[in-house]
């Protein structure tokens, strides 16, 4: 190849016209398709022949076909076009209304009652994003699972994920009136070892129940009559009186307002749990993701 060869817009006007003749390996056709006449286009394959210092054509009265150095410098030229095209789709304006699908992983309790309202508010205002979410308390691979977002409650574990706080949770013991009738008396944390307590197995401490009072700290070991990975059910079976459960402040604070719950031990107070928005690092380039990721954080976040 001559040492000055450069990609200039003759050149690229030369190159472009090679391919269609090595495609269609008919000049007055592809003189017709490049939009010039068939001795414009000879032209312009002898120059960049000259300018490589080989042939790209074997042309003989009954038929023409493409040379090694020919059949090369096609598969580099389809290469280009690719290029081309996709710089040109990236390039092009965008419309302002985002599209795509989003794959979201989300709280089961928690993302039922409080996320999916959002979820569907968001939806309603961006007709063209498709979204599936999945509603479940285990911890999930994002890139294993092809997840584009996750919604978490509690304390992270090291990540290399971008992180976005959103909110804090409290939780409560509570149990029905009824419970709490028949009952022994409960009035510090040890005395829930003689309590039928229900446990929630999504809990990093488990069954290990962990109680501040200013400076005082104190931890109680539960031995749970009932243990449900769905927060859901621990508050059912709480309602039902059959015993002591932790729940959320989404789902407790207004079973307490209306008595059906009443909370226990209101002098200690269970750690808080902070809920996070979490992705991969670069995804939110994407923009239905980034319009999901603000309009939750607007619609979640506190103080």
């Amino acid at each position: 190849m001559n040492k000055s060869f450069e990609l200039t817009p003759t050149r690229l006007r030369e190159l472009r016209g090679f391919t269609v003749a090595a495609r269609l390996l008919n000049f007055s056709q592809a003189a017709r398709e490049a939009g010039c006449t068939p001795s414009v286009l000879s032209r312009r394959i002898a120059a960049l022949e000259h300018a490589l210092g080989s042939k790209l054509f074997l042309r003989t009265t009954r038929r023409m076909s493409l040379t090694a150095r020919g059949e090369q410098l096609l598969a580099h030229c389809q290469q280009l076009e690719t290029v081309l095209a996709e710089l040109a789709t990236e390039l092009r304006p965008r419309s302002e209304e985002p599209s795509g699908r989003l794959c979201l992983h989300l709280p089961g309790a928690y993302g039922r009652q409080c996320i999916a309202p959002v979820l569907a508010s968001f939806m309603r205002r961006h007709p063209q994003i498709r979204v599936e979410a999945v509603y479940d308390d285990a911890y999930v691979d994002l890139v294993a699972a092809k997840i584009d977002l996750v919604v978490r409650v509690g304390r992270l574990a090291d990540t290399q994920l971008v992180a976005r706080r959103v909110g804090t949770m409290r939780r409560y013991l509570c149990a029905s009136p009824e419970y709490l009738a028949a009952a022994p008396v409960l009035a510090d944390p040890a005395d829930l070892k003689a309590h039928r307590c229900i446990a929630f197995s999504g809990l990093r401490t488990g069954t290990l129940w962990q109680f501040t009072q200013q400076r005082r700290r104190r931890s109680v070991r539960i031995d749970p009559v009932l243990s449900s990975n769905d927060s859901q059910a621990a508050r059912d079976a709480a309602l039902a009186g059959v015993g002591i459960a932790l729940q959320g402040d989404y789902m407790a604070d207004t079973l307490i307002a209306s008595g059906r719950l009443v909370e226990v031990l209101p002098a200690w107070q269970l750690a808080r749990s902070p809920i996070h928005l979490l992705w991969l690092p670069g995804a939110d380039r994407a923009p239905a993701l980034r319009r999901l990721i603000d309009y939750l954080i607007e619609k979640l976040a506190t103080e």
